[in-house]
């Protein structure tokens, strides 16, 4: 009997989740109406959000980060993009099953540990299907280290 797989609530799940619904909160948005965004620019529906298996999880992120700093040494930028969003929609070639999870996971990871505001601009407006700003991820980081900082 296989175990019914647990749902991925990205906006509570996922700190970085939590942040971006924040900003997009301030900017006079409803939470629905990110959640729904994200659904339909990924073509998903919400049973389809679910935690990646730990063991998946863990061989994945060891994968991804290897192969965005690639792009990012080779100056693919659109690569990270494309390879977030596939990963989003589970196209990516490691993995079939849709992972918005390691995606949020991918998208802190960038947020924090590089300055690549321009991908993660592109992304996050993919992502939701809706054009958002360098401003927008400036308050999401700002957001985030607030968290750490108390």
């Amino acid at each position: 009997m296989d175990k019914k797989p647990y749902p991925f609530l990205p906006f509570e799940d996922s700190l970085v989740g939590e942040k971006i619904l924040l900003v997009w909160q301030e900017s006079h948005h409803s939470e629905k109406n990110l959640k729904d965004h994200l659904l339909k620019a990924l073509d998903l529906h919400e049973d389809q959000l679910i935690f990646t298996p730990n063991a998946i999880k863990q061989k994945l992120m060891v994968s991804y980060p290897t192969e965005i700093r690639s792009f990012i040494e080779k100056k693919e930028l659109t690569g990270i993009t494309n390879l977030l969003l596939q990963i989003a929609k589970g196209k990516s070639e490691l993995y079939s099953e849709p992972a918005l999870d390691i995606t949020f996971e991918l998208i802190e990871w960038i947020l924090t540990g590089f300055d690549l505001d321009d991908v993660l601009v592109e992304t996050l407006s993919a992502l939701f299907g809706t054009a958002l700003t360098s401003d927008f991820v400036d308050q999401v980081r700002a957001e985030y280290i607030k968290e750490f900082r108390g």
